[in-house]
């Protein structure tokens, strides 16, 4: 695993020495300029519902979690919020939920992908309209070839943890890891550009445990990560556990987005809203240790204290997040999607093996 043996991975994740840390970043600094530039680009975060019919035992948005006020988005609201974000210059957005399967929710995503395709292209027509993610969890092969063909052409589907020990501990026994990498696989084999991710700082979770995560990403070719701290939920019951001794969720979510921009350097990596709430400098940070995308939740005011999957969750306004990254001496991504280098060289060599 260049440029780190296995050993030094499980030494860097370990240790407390401040300096470790300073390098590691500075190198993922380099390593991003060098192979995808400066460029930060933005992903209109639409939160359309916060129905799930999952019970993770780390989520606020479970399905037994009965004090939660639940809301769903009406088709127009999710449309004119996600063409607001193409009049800005946002032109990806990220369509997210809680877990859904049904036929009639299928059904409504697929209307609502296609007509925001339809709109976005009419509106400017030398553009390819908006590039469309997809985060709403396991879906069968059908299902997510129907929301291929309407138009959506990226999906994050977080894994949570590689370590099927681990995963067990925090998902019910109904919920299976294999169903969880069989639908990654799935999605690539339909042509997404496909992400996933995990949590940094689960309690009883191990620098082992993240080296495992970082050669799963690997293995799976990922062309987009989203990671972050694991934060809990005062309803979930994860957060209920004994406290363990547990890796510290900040430093070492840097450090593995640090690791990953070194080991996977034309990937698309999230700078979370976790990350950002667990501490002020999260963004800057993020950015530094090698993110380069930055989603602005455009959930509306009235609906988003409502997608609660964690404490504190942090709400930046998009003209903060933009001067923030300015700030930075990054160049802001407008107008265009900004899909991972990564997913182009990946797709023109399975093209090329035809």
């Amino acid at each position: 695993m260049k440029p780190y043996a296995e050993n030094d991975i499980i030494d860097i994740l370990n240790s407390d020495d401040l300096q470790v840390l300073q390098e590691l970043l500075q190198s993922a600094t380099k390593c991003r300029l060098e192979n995808i530039g400066d460029k930060v680009y933005l992903r209109g975060l639409i939160e359309f519902s916060n129905y799930c019919d999952r019970n993770c035992f780390y989520c606020g948005l479970r399905k037994g979690n009965r004090q939660l006020k639940r809301y769903r988005l009406s088709k127009e609201e999710i449309v004119q919020t996600a063409m607001l974000a193409f009049n800005s210059g946002y032109h990806s957005i990220c369509l997210q939920s809680g877990e859904i399967d049904s036929p009639l929710e299928i059904d409504f995503l697929v209307e609502v992908v296609e007509e925001i395709k339809e709109l976005s292209q009419k509106a400017d027509k030398d553009s390819k309209g908006l590039g469309i993610t997809l985060s709403v969890g396991e879906l069968s092969y059908h299902q997510y070839k129907r929301l291929w063909e309407a138009g959506a052409h990226r999906y994050l589907l977080r894994i949570e943890t590689s370590v099927p020990q681990l995963f067990g501990r925090i998902h019910p026994p109904s919920q299976k890891f294999e169903t969880r990498v069989e639908c990654l696989r799935a999605l690539k084999d339909i042509g997404y550009q496909t992400g996933t991710g995990v949590m940094i700082g689960l309690p009883g979770q191990t620098a082992e445990h993240l080296l495992q995560d970082l050669k799963f990403f690997q293995a799976e070719d990922v062309d987009m990560l989203g990671m972050g701290p694991y934060i809990p939920h005062r309803s979930a019951p994860l957060s209920k556990l004994s406290p363990e001794q547990q890796l510290d969720p900040y430093t070492t979510t840097l450090k593995m987005l640090a690791l990953c921009r070194l080991l996977m350097p034309d990937i698309n990596m999230v700078a979370s809203t976790a990350l950002q709430s667990i501490n002020p400098q999260g963004l800057r940070m993020g950015l530094k240790a090698g993110a380069n995308i930055v989603m602005p939740v455009l959930t509306p005011d009235d609906m988003r204290g409502n997608y609660y999957l964690y404490e504190n969750k942090l709400y930046k306004k998009p003209q903060e997040l933009v001067e923030e990254i300015n700030s930075c001496g990054y160049t802001l991504g407008l107008w265009e999607w900004g899909d991972p280098l990564h997913y182009k060289r990946r797709i023109k060599v399975k093209v090329g093996d035809a």
